[in-house]
């Protein structure tokens, strides 16, 4: 049909103005909802932002628990102090905005109420750490490991109670950002549809449709103002394709809106990036998977979080982004984790350090002084005295290692407890005194070398003193062959013969390549070994300073450059380590020093380089030996607390019931009956008797170092009165020769000899009495035939001898182990941990046991101790 047909006809045109009018109604009315419901979407999607803050400030509160120096400084007042006060205010504020945020959800309502009382755990747990407040005591070190353990648990709690309520208000957050995107596309289409089909009455309603839009615009306004006052970056972006049609090509994603954190975060104008594409302006996405992960997103409608690292402005950066599918593009939120990020570097600095720490923690104990006695270098600790006006004096020694004896001829424990000053009287000539207390003072390491006189000889010590409490942990080492090889090179160098004065079979032996570098011309010489340390053949490529760089590992080239900088500025020689990939891509670490040389009016640079790699992972190994020992200590004292307490306690009760049972009950028994019975009650003293002796042999404390004189006689006649009544029964005699006096601990060495007695009494021969006797002679450490490490020149040699049933020379070591016995417990009583205690008191005290007999002759206990 024509329409000028159709317009010339009025009933037509009648019809056709009530259909445009009925439109218009109807267009504007289904308008006018969607702005009400895109007004609506706006306010929850603020409310779902409002509630994201909350919950990052409640993750940023409880996170603060999980550093060791917010606890320890939270709790100097014994967690009653201001700043726990305010801590704990802080935390209950938020739960307060959250719970004022979320008072329309029951379910947040519910996780809430949960969260709260994790928190609470949270916060009297922190307070029970300072429970326990007295120095050096195995209880409360094992407690506040407990409570630490305990708050790792409560944060674990803490982080899926947050991650649950985050999911929930993700899920909340996409479902009324995809309404309000709906709502946002739907309202123009309705607007252009008017357009179309109601010129006529496009100026009656055009009022209308202007306020409209002007409220549209102030919503939209207003959720652009929410999304710039957040602290996430939230971009959105639309794929961009190939041009083969092909819908799963994605080459790029366009920027569609961007919020104002680009410009505080990466210093990006929102304005200039609306456009523009996402590698131009992001082009690390491409390098670090991440733009990979945005397609999958796309594609697949998944979500995908994934952590990046950016450098702006010389300063790296940590964000946590969160791609979600939204309409026709992806959104992109982006948390800065930063702060997060450092403060785990930060603990983990921390925690390095203290591991460090502890590998120099010299307490003495007998696995560490066994790893000390097999370092080649000299340790020591001194701890610092202070006069009157807080300034240090003096040092006294609390530690040596038994490599000081080849060097000055003196016995660590002769030196302990004595004044530096009095050993080393050169401490305060040759400048070593304010090094020590530099190191402390300024709470940095400081290097030293210092040269000893000894018979007309000088020997040079390279020494490091490192910080530890008021105290200073000195390590020593001899570079006296270093000093001379370094020497010799110098002279060699100044002659014309370096090249030919180092020998290549001696480089690859001590695994040392040499290089010269003429600084002027910028010409360098390596040798063959230098080579072969780095994967290649004699002369394979030509060397240069910029050569070497490609072989440096990245992660130090920074530091290389910092030190060849130094050494060129100062022209002094810098020891350092740093590490290269070789030709085969493996990691070697190289110990470098050198000397400067002025030859023919130019600069010249002659050093050595050495191959440290199996020194370096020898120290890992230590390292990680130190943390496993530190752990089986860990779980030998919460042993130790079961054992003495939850084994013990039902134990009690069972003999408890067994006596009243007995008391009121034993005369009704059957003979049957009271044989079980008296089983019973056999078999839970032994159990007693076990747990005891159990307890007992892990409570031997093998790291004092309080040791003092203790009179062996003494400790018999002790021994001897506590047995009286064993002794007289079996009519057992017992002689001694009188015994030495030794350093060790008076109740250990009475459980020794008591263990040993007792032992001798119970294996008694049927046909004879029992006859005793102990013997005790000093003899040199060099005429004992048996293998162990002696650390003392003279030893006591204290025999133990009786006339019993004795045993087969096969099981000597056997018995020494715990729960070993060569007899059936109905023959002989016991635990089989009592020979276990002997030999672990003994060397504790740095001694040696051993047993020799002979089937129906008797036993012979000989043991070894340090005179």
């Amino acid at each position: 049909m024509d329409f000028k047909h159709v317009y010339t006809s009025s009933k037509t045109y009648i019809i056709l103005l009530i259909v445009a009018l009925g439109l218009l109604v109807f267009t504007a009315s289904i308008t006018y909802l969607q702005i009400l419901n895109m007004q609506k979407s706006s306010e929850l999607v603020k409310h779902t932002l409002q509630v994201y803050n909350a919950i990052g400030d409640l993750t940023t509160h409880y996170s603060q628990a999980e550093s060791e120096e917010f606890r320890e400084e939270l709790l100097k007042t014994g967690g009653a102090g201001m700043a726990f006060k305010n801590y704990r205010e802080e935390g209950q504020t938020i739960l307060d905005s959250l719970n004022t945020l979320t008072s329309d959800n029951k379910e947040q309502l519910a996780r809430l109420e949960s969260f709260e009382v994790l928190l609470d755990k949270l916060y009297a747990q922190l307070q029970q750490l300072d429970a326990v407040n007295f120095k050096n005591s195995e209880e409360a070190l094992s407690y506040s490991q407990s409570q630490k353990m305990k708050i790792n648990g409560t944060l674990y709690h803490l982080r899926n109670a947050k991650n649950e309520l985050l999911a929930y208000e993700q899920r909340l957050m996409q479902e009324r950002e995809v309404n309000y995107n709906s709502h946002k596309s739907l309202a123009p289409l309705t607007l252009l549809v008017l357009t179309f089909f109601s010129l006529l009455v496009f100026v009656l309603s055009f009022i209308r449709i202007y306020k409209n839009k002007r409220r549209f615009r102030k919503s939209e306004a207003f959720l652009k103002n929410v999304l710039s006052t957040t602290d996430n970056v939230v971009n959105y972006y639309e794929p961009i394709f190939n041009n083969n049609n092909n819908n799963n090509d994605i080459i790029d994603f366009k920027i569609l809106y961007a919020n104002d954190c680009n410009r505080d975060y990466f210093g990006l104008e929102p304005d200039e990036m609306i456009g523009d594409s996402v590698l131009n302006v992001f082009p690390f996405l491409s390098e670090n998977g991440e733009f990979n992960k945005m397609k999958q997103s796309y594609l697949e409608q998944t979500k995908e979080i994934s952590d990046r690292q950016i450098v702006v402005q010389d300063s790296n950066m940590w964000f946590e982004s969160i791609v979600t599918p939204l309409a026709d593009g992806i959104l992109e939120t982006a948390r800065n984790t930063t702060a997060e990020e450092e403060a785990k570097e930060i603990q983990l600095a921390f925690k390095k350090r203290l591991e460090s720490q502890n590998l120099r923690l010299l307490d003495n104990r007998a696995f560490l002084g066994n790893i000390f006695k097999s370092i080649s270098h000299v340790v020591m600790h001194f701890k610092s005295i202070r006069n009157t006006k807080g300034e240090i004096v003096d040092f006294k020694i609390l530690f040596v290692n038994e490599r000081i004896n080849p060097i000055t001829g003196d016995l660590p424990e002769e030196l302990k407890n004595r004044k530096v000053s009095k050993v080393f009287p050169d401490i305060f000539k040759n400048g070593v005194f304010e090094h020590l207390v530099n190191a402390i003072e300024l709470n940095r390491p400081e290097e030293y070398e210092v040269p000893h006189e000894k018979n007309g000889k000088t020997t040079w010590f390279r020494a490091t003193a490192i910080k530890l409490g008021d105290g200073v942990t000195v390590t020593t080492r001899d570079i006296t062959e270093e000093k001379e090889k370094a020497n010799q090179l110098i002279k060699l160098n100044e002659q014309l013969v370096i090249r030919n004065s180092i020998l290549t079979d001696a480089e690859k032996i001590a695994k040392i390549g040499s290089f010269l570098w003429y600084l002027e011309s910028d010409i360098t010489e390596i040798s063959d070994n230098f080579f072969q340390m780095l994967g290649y053949k004699a002369n394979e490529f030509k060397p240069s300073p910029e050569t070497y760089k490609k072989f440096i590992h990245p992660d130090d080239l920074e530091l290389v450059a910092e030190k060849t900088k130094q050494s060129l500025t100062t022209l002094k020689p810098n020891e350092y380590t740093y590490r290269v990939v070789t030709k085969s891509g493996h990691v070697k670490y190289f110990k470098t020093n050198g000397q400067f040389i002025n030859k023919d009016d130019e600069t010249v640079m002659i050093g050595v380089v050495q191959d440290v790699t199996q020194s370096i992972e020898a120290e890992e190994k230590l390292r990680k030996s130190n943390l496993e020992l530190l752990q089986s200590n860990a779980e030998l004292e919460s042993f130790n607390r079961v054992a003495s307490h939850d084994l013990q306690e039902p134990l009690r009760k069972i003999q408890l019931f067994i006596s009243r049972i007995e008391d009121k009950e034993s005369d009704r028994f059957s003979n049957k009956s009271l044989e079980y019975f008296t089983k019973v009650k056999n078999a839970g003293k032994r159990m007693q008797s076990l747990i005891q002796n159990l307890l007992a042999y892990s409570r031997i404390d093998s790291t004092k170092t309080d040791f003092e004189t203790v009179d062996l006689n003494l400790v018999l006649e002790k021994v001897l009165d506590d047995l009286a009544t064993n002794i007289n029964e079996t009519q057992t005699s017992v002689h001694a020769d009188a015994l030495p006096e030794i350093k060790g601990v008076f109740f250990q060495m009475e459980q020794l000899f008591a263990n040993l007695i007792s032992n001798a009494i119970k294996y008694r021969s049927s046909i004879e009495t029992p006859v005793i006797h102990i013997t005790s002679e000093k003899i040199l450490s060099t005429d004992i035939p048996e293998p162990f490490l002696k650390t003392s020149k003279q030893y006591h040699k204290i025999s133990v001898m009786d006339n019993g049933i004795g045993f087969d020379v096969k099981y000597a070591d056997k018995i020494f182990e715990v729960f070993q016995r060569l007899h059936q417990k109905n023959e002989y009583s016991g635990t089989g941990i009592g020979l276990a205690i002997c030999k672990k008191i003994v060397e504790n005290h740095n001694g040696y046991i051993f047993a020799t007999a002979k089937l129906g002759t008797g036993a012979q206990f000989i043991m070894y101790l340090p005179a």
